[in-house]
């Protein structure tokens, strides 16, 4: 039995509904004019699984954020195949009580060891996080400060 099921059913073109087990449609056109391009949903898969990560683990460390974005910027190899050479992660994190060491903490823990979609990709993929830090309801401003990685590891 597999772990994971999803369908796909072409609506001419090169657009595309996926369907997950529970019934929950995602819409993927090759054209990006109806819906993303697969490899855009990859790395909405990858923003997303080290976001879930990162909030969870804030929460743990008990300084939950009030409000969290982050923005995704992917290089890809040329020519084809197309696949993914680097991600820059910019992570804009609003809460009291989160400090840098505790936010960089949980973005290793998370990259290095929990984010099942990163470690289904590419071994020699780069991510380059980055970080701000803002107070409760405060606009978005400063520099990003660059997170230092832990290597990889299987290690639970």
């Amino acid at each position: 039995m597999s772990d994971i099921s999803v369908k796909l059913n072409w609506n001419g073109g090169l657009k595309f509904t996926g369907v997950n087990a529970g019934g929950l449609e995602t819409a993927l056109d090759g054209d990006k004019q109806s819906g993303a391009s697969p490899v855009e949903l990859l790395v909405e898969a990858l923003g997303a699984c080290v976001a879930i990560d990162v909030v969870l683990i804030l929460e743990k460390m008990r300084t939950p954020a009030a409000k969290f974005e982050m923005t995704l910027d992917a290089d890809r190899h040329s020519p084809e195949p197309r696949y993914l050479t680097g991600v820059r992660i910019r992570f804009d994190v609003w809460g009291d009580g989160i400090k840098p060491d505790k936010l960089t903490r949980a973005i290793n823990l998370s990259i290095s060891k929990y984010c099942s979609v990163y470690h289904s990709l590419r071994d020699d993929l780069k991510l380059q996080p980055q970080f701000r830090i803002h107070a409760a309801g405060a606009e978005t401003s400063g520099e990003y400060q660059t997170v230092e990685m832990a290597p990889p590891t299987g290690e639970l």
